[in-house]
């Protein structure tokens, strides 16, 4: 099963990296837009929506240190619970059951913007903390492929079109936001059973 993802950048969108250039402080990662950065994203999103009730029917341990996440698992078995999102995402020593390709970004070219650090405690600019900033601008397109198995239950499929629908309301990389559509669906057996998800998923959020 493959889900095929258009997005598209609705701020300055930085997935970050400690630069080698001079004149910039946080780059870009060399690896652009990892598939490793959008699977974390797609996991964050869906956690978030399951922990404050915006999803029914799904267990998250909310978790992503490993030592919490084994204690965390160890708690929901004794109490007849999975972890949803580690099966299909992964967690230390399992590897999860989807996989999320590097993006395909329409125009690579960077902007470098200057910013201020925020102290999180006063919520105030820090005074003499400038850095540069290495982002794509707001509206950049982009698109990644989601590989499913074949054998994969249409209960933990649901699960992940969830976790695209979510990340339209969540962040990725550096705070970025970014808009989601589904532009097409390969082998999905449910895919009547997942009708509406997959329709909701056909158009941009944020237009």
């Amino acid at each position: 099963m493959k889900l095929t993802i258009e997005g598209r950048a609705l701020s300055s969108l930085t997935v970050g990296r400690s630069s080698r250039a001079a004149y910039v402080d946080v780059g870009f990662n060399d690896f652009g837009l990892a598939g490793s950065s959008i699977r974390g994203a797609m996991r964050s999103a869906i956690s978030w929506a399951i922990s404050n009730g915006l999803v029914q029917g799904y267990n998250s341990c909310g978790e992503i240190e490993p030592q919490r996440i084994e204690l965390a698992h160890k708690d929901m078995t004794g109490k007849g619970l999975r972890c949803d999102v580690c099966e299909v995402f992964g967690y230390p020593n399992h590897e999860g059951l989807i996989r999320v390709g590097a993006a395909e970004i329409a125009d690579n070219r960077k902007w470098v913007l200057t910013r201020v650090s925020i102290d999180d405690r006063t919520l105030k600019a820090r005074e003499g903390f400038l850095f540069k900033q290495e982002v794509l601008p707001p509206l950049t397109g982009f698109k990644f492929e989601v590989e499913l198995p074949s054998s994969m239950d249409c209960g933990l499929v649901r699960l992940v079109l969830l976790s695209v629908y979510y990340l339209r309301l969540w962040r990725i990389g550096m705070g970025g936001m970014v808009d989601l559509r589904l532009s097409s669906a390969q082998g999905i057996p449910c895919e009547a059973e997942l009708q509406d998800g997959l329709k909701q998923l056909g158009d941009w959020l944020w237009q």
